[in-house]
């Protein structure tokens, strides 16, 4: 048995704690490779206009497993606790593959705590699903999560970290799988990584200590879990940085909404928005980075 995972959207969430649970269970697993020019040739044709870039892209890593395991993994995870929601075009993905690959072997469990189907449900039933046991499911699920939330805060360690370096830091303010997508966010930290600057990540941040400061900046309730992630990192790094990179994918409603906030409450820091699309070239992006890398440098001098 050998269980396929996309690697776009909620990959980039959940990484650690998938592999870690298929490890533990002994289910070999195969991710798909980077995002490249065909997976997302092949997800622009599958996919409808109106979808989100981002989502285009995970059609297309769905599309490059179909004859390479004997099952993709594809949960419907609505919600991580009662008002942190995803949005409809992630917790909708089960119900796309389904209607768009109608004869793929898919992996599948639901989590939406509205409902009561809890994250540890879910992987027991996905568990059982793979002939195992509730119990070793139980215990594979638990020392997942254990070694996921160890892996997070050493990053989280490891970035704080940075911030104590003279060299220029940009905050980058992006939904994990636009960051880390070869096609998308992988431009800007190759730009950064070339030019000496260090890359602090938005989601990377313990969110307690500053839970309140978002509420009375943001909004008492901010609806979408990540971007209620994403706000307690810029307030808990924004004074330690030299800037802030907003990275979305067209036409993504939440981050429409939210990044225009952002850029009219934010007002000591150099802000740069990068809304991407099938059709943008890197050559265009890196044009505005080196734009934006000046005005920072400039500000680093007191020329500004």
């Amino acid at each position: 048995m050998k269980i396929g995972i996309p690697r776009a959207l909620l990959y980039y969430f959940y990484e650690d704690l998938w592999l870690n649970f298929f490890k533990n269970i002994n289910v070999e697993t195969i991710v798909s490779p980077e995002t490249n020019k065909e997976i997302i040739r092949k997800g622009v044709r599958d996919s409808i206009d109106e979808s989100c870039f981002s989502s285009k892209i995970f059609i297309g890593h769905v599309e490059y497993l179909i004859d390479k395991c004997d099952m993709i993994f594809v949960p419907r995870i609505e919600n991580s606790a009662i008002m942190s929601e995803y949005c409809t075009a992630i917790f909708g993905l089960y119900d796309l593959v389904r209607n768009t690959f109608p004869n793929a072997k898919l992996l599948h469990a639901d989590v939406n705590y509205l409902l009561r189907k809890k994250e540890a449900a879910a992987f027991i039933s996905i568990g059982e699903t793979l002939n195992k046991s509730k119990e070793e499911a139980e215990a594979a699920y638990k020392a997942a999560v254990l070694t996921a939330n160890i892996l997070k805060q050493d990053r989280i360690t490891k970035q704080e970290a940075l911030l104590n370096s003279d060299d220029p830091k940009i905050l980058i303010f992006a939904h994990a799988y636009n960051t880390f997508d070869a096609s998308i966010g992988k431009v800007v930290t190759d730009f950064c990584a070339e030019n000496g600057i260090q890359v602090i990540y938005a989601d990377l941040v313990n969110q307690k200590p500053v839970k309140s400061k978002v509420a009375t900046t943001y909004g008492a309730k901010v609806y979408w879990k990540v971007t209620a992630e994403l706000l307690a990192g810029v307030e808990t790094y924004k004074d330690r940085v030299d800037g802030i990179v907003l990275i979305s994918a067209f036409p993504c409603g939440p981050d429409s909404i939210f990044n225009e906030l952002l850029i009219r409450v934010i007002k000591d820091k150099p802000i740069l928005s990068l809304v991407i699309d099938e059709q943008d070239a890197s050559t265009g992006i890196q044009t505005r980075l080196e734009s934006f890398t000046d005005i920072i440098m400039a500000k680093r001098r007191g020329h500004m």
